[in-house]
């Protein structure tokens, strides 16, 4: 028998003693009521009627029988009689009565008997004489009921037996059950004698493995702690650093976009575009963090729907186009018809990451996505002819920071974050990622998710997104007041909007904000606001103190610099729209367009 079977065995075996107490007390108390209920007090009940009508019967008798000069006497001892027949009948209580108050024979002879006590109650006194016949009478009457009495007693007899003979069984059932009970309890303890001798001896066999798998559990656990806590720290020092990079590279964008309008000649516009490719270089960097932020913060939105690959893989092929032609790249992408179920920025997010990473390391020959489909599933390849990744660490480069082969910490490579974030989104996505390398030939990764449903196909995925124009003009003539604690940011926001026509008031908290507003007598109509301001104020208590102020819902955004995870889940919480600087022109004059258009 193992020794999982015999360390159950006392605890069945308790809980058959616990079944059969159970049982025990069930019955226990089943006699006890029985008892209770053994109907002596009826039994009792009925004798005393059933002796009372005889006595009376007997006495009319007597009476018919007795000489004149006995007759006096023997009137006197049928009324005796009659008396104490009527006060057992019409005086008895309920508690006399029992259960014969349940059972018809005896309603029907109490209500029989009232009627009789009733009906002959006037002719019961010394000065009435009765006629010969009528005395027949009351003696045929009386002793029809003293046999229908006599007959419910029979009945009761009977039940008093079986109940005896019940109470007797049921004695010995809890004989038998306690002689049970009491060898069970006998085994329980032997049997809990022998396992206590063997876990004593198992114990001591166990005492120095447990040593030992402790020493390696501390070791194993000390190291795991370690990577944790270097890891966190330096998520906590990247979302620091990444704050304070985004509040002048903020104000860098915005200064430069105002900028654009005040260079006339072809040198210094050539200049400007590459100052803003150097921008947007740093920018794509932060974004990177801000992506693995918004993963740890759980604030990043799923939005399933049916679209085209080819949509998808024509983005893919208008923004990495111009890098691979510069480094003299084949950019291979092959258009395929299908259609999948996914959320189509987070699928662009992982396949641009992908992409991005094979045109990283690829110095020649090129980079290829294609997609087929198989089983109902999709099956999306990106592949490069790059170095290629050996096997150990083929695990390693989904990790936060990890980069291979760039040991220059050249940033055109990013910061290691893409394939991390490309196996946090495949997760939330439920795709499945696959890895394919051998070096000196390339890389290929593999996505499959479902196909999407040719019912349900969303006509509206068919189109290719294209560029949308913006209608700058819209912004002529808006009020626009802007809240941030950093003084360049407040500027260039300011100067940017001045270009295109907006009347702005600048403010570095909220109480300065309702100042200007009350001093100029002047209400907006857009609230722009930082997330994090000074003395521990948030844009969100910023734009609701100014929307109680002016006592209308203007409409606000939050633009924040903040990448860490507990930031992002208040900034998300608010419900404003919400921005990340930095911000590009053309993406803050689509946010505003769309507020002020929302307007009532």
């Amino acid at each position: 028998m193992s020794r999982r079977w015999v360390a159950w065995i006392p605890g069945l075996a308790a809980l058959i003693c616990l079944v059969v107490m159970l049982y025990l007390l069930v019955q226990i108390d089943s006699t006890r009521k029985q008892l209770q209920d053994d109907g002596v007090l009826e039994f009792n009940f009925v004798q005393q009627v059933d002796h009372n009508l005889t006595g009376f019967a007997q006495s009319l008798l007597d009476y018919l029988l007795a000489t004149p000069a006995e007759r006096d006497q023997q009137r006197d001892l049928y009324i005796q009689n009659y008396d104490i027949l009527y006060g057992s009948i019409l005086h008895s209580g309920n508690s006399w009565l029992g259960h014969l108050t349940e059972l018809q024979k005896a309603q029907e002879f109490m209500q029989r008997t009232r009627e009789f006590l009733l009906r002959n109650e006037p002719y019961m006194s010394p000065d009435h004489t009765f006629g010969r016949d009528q005395l027949m009478q009351l003696k045929r009457e009386s002793i029809e009921l003293s046999q229908l009495i006599y007959g419910i007693g029979l009945e009761m007899f009977e039940r008093k037996s079986i109940v005896r003979d019940a109470i007797s069984r049921r004695m010995d059932d809890l004989y038998r059950a306690l002689w049970f009970c009491s060898i069970c309890f006998v085994l329980v303890s032997l049997t809990s004698v022998l396992l206590f001798v063997a876990t004593m001896r198992r114990a001591a066999s166990l005492r120095s493995a447990a040593q030992l798998t402790q020493t390696q559990l501390s070791t194993a656990l000390d190291e795991l702690t370690t990577g944790d806590i270097e890891r966190r720290a330096q998520n906590r020092f990247m979302a620091s650093a990444s704050h304070d990079l985004r509040q002048p590279l903020h104000a860098l964008g915005l200064y430069l976009n105002a900028l654009r309008r005040h260079v006339s000649t072809d040198q210094g516009q050539l200049i400007l575009s590459n100052i803003n490719r150097s921008t947007e270089a740093l920018n794509q960097l932060l974004n990177s963090m801000l992506d693995l932020s918004k993963l740890d913060a759980g604030v990043v939105d799923v939005n399933w729907t049916n679209l085209s690959l080819d949509a998808v893989f024509d983005n893919l092929h208008q923004n990495f186009l111009p890098e691979a032609n510069q480094k003299e790249l084949a950019l291979d992408i092959q258009y395929s018809g299908l259609y999948v179920h996914s959320d189509q920025v987070l699928l662009e997010r992982i396949l641009g990451n992908l992409v991005a990473n094979a045109l990283n390391y690829t110095t020649a020959g090129s980079v290829s996505v294609r997609a087929t489909s198989s089983d109902g599933q999709a099956r999306i390849c990106v592949s490069d002819t790059g170095p290629g990744i050996p096997n150990s660490e083929q695990d390693a480069i989904f990790n936060e920071y990890y980069q291979l082969q760039n040991p220059e910490r050249d940033r055109s490579k990013g910061l290691g974050l893409g394939l991390s974030i490309v196996k946090r989104l495949t997760r939330l996505l439920d795709v499945e990622l696959s890895l394919s390398s051998a070096e000196g030939i390339g890389s290929s990764f593999s996505l499959t998710l479902p196909l999407a449903n040719s019912a349900d196909i969303d006509s509206a995925g068919n189109s290719l997104q294209g560029s949308t124009s913006l209608c700058r003009d819209t912004l002529h003539g808006l009020s626009i007041l802007v809240i941030d604690d950093e003084q360049d940011v407040r500027d260039g926001m300011q100067t940017l909007l001045i270009q295109h026509g907006c009347d702005v008031s600048i403010a570095d908290s909220a109480e300065q904000a309702c100042e200007n507003i009350i001093s100029e007598d002047w209400v907006p109509d857009l609230i722009i606001a930082d997330y994090r301001l000074r003395d521990e104020k948030t844009g969100e208590m910023a734009i609701r103190q100014v929307r109680e102020e002016v006592n209308m819902d203007v409409p606000a955004m939050i633009i924040t610099g903040d990448t860490s995870p507990a930031r992002l889940r208040e900034a998300t919480a608010s419900g404003f729209l919400l921005l990340h600087k930095p911000v590009i022109a053309d993406d803050l004059y689509k946010a505003i367009t769309r507020l002020v258009g929302d307007r009532p």
